[in-house]
């Protein structure tokens, strides 16, 4: 049901917007979109490599590899820094799978990540931080489905906050 909302929320934010912008590398700018069902969620998480780890070509010296599999694993580990849902919920982000999409010109990081609650997250705020964690990152267009509640917000800096009601 969640890989439904989340596809449902993808389609909806790309009818939005051409789909030249959309599927436009733009170092600097990610994408997150978070779909709930009640207490569960899925969170898919999309940027530059060159964003995340400070560079796009094929990692090729053991200090590329070292610096692209810190990076990696920060986003696995630091997604809950990124995205902070409200405590009261007692929320657990957990990552599910990430991958480096190489192109000729460019790469990408996508990440998924599952997410489970004591409570509904409809009706409570998340706060990004995604430069704190990635300084690169200046932009990120968030998307959120949370069971009837539909909202997207652009988050330049850290401390944005976003109200699902």
């Amino acid at each position: 049901m969640l890989k439904v909302l989340l596809f449902s929320l993808m389609a909806m934010a790309h009818s939005d917007h051409s789909a030249h912008n959309q599927s436009a590398h733009v170092h600097g700018a990610g994408k997150v979109s978070l779909a709930f069902d009640g207490k569960k969620g899925k969170l898919e998480f999309h940027a530059p490599a060159e964003s995340i780890y400070g560079f796009e070509h094929a990692a090729k010296s053991k200090k590329d590899k070292q610096k692209k599999e810190a990076a990696l694993s920060k986003l696995g580990e630091k997604i809950s820094e990124m995205v902070v849902l409200d405590p009261a919920l007692k929320c657990e982000i957990k990552l599910d799978m990430y991958e480096v999409i190489e192109k000729k010109n460019h790469s990408d990081v996508e990440g998924e990540f599952n997410i489970s609650c004591e409570a509904p997250v409809a009706g409570s705020t998340i706060t990004f931080s995604f430069q704190k964690v990635f300084p690169r990152l200046k932009k990120v267009q968030v998307e959120v489905l949370a069971d009837q509640v539909q909202k997207s917000l652009e988050v330049g800096k850290n401390g944005e906050t976003l109200e699902l009601k």
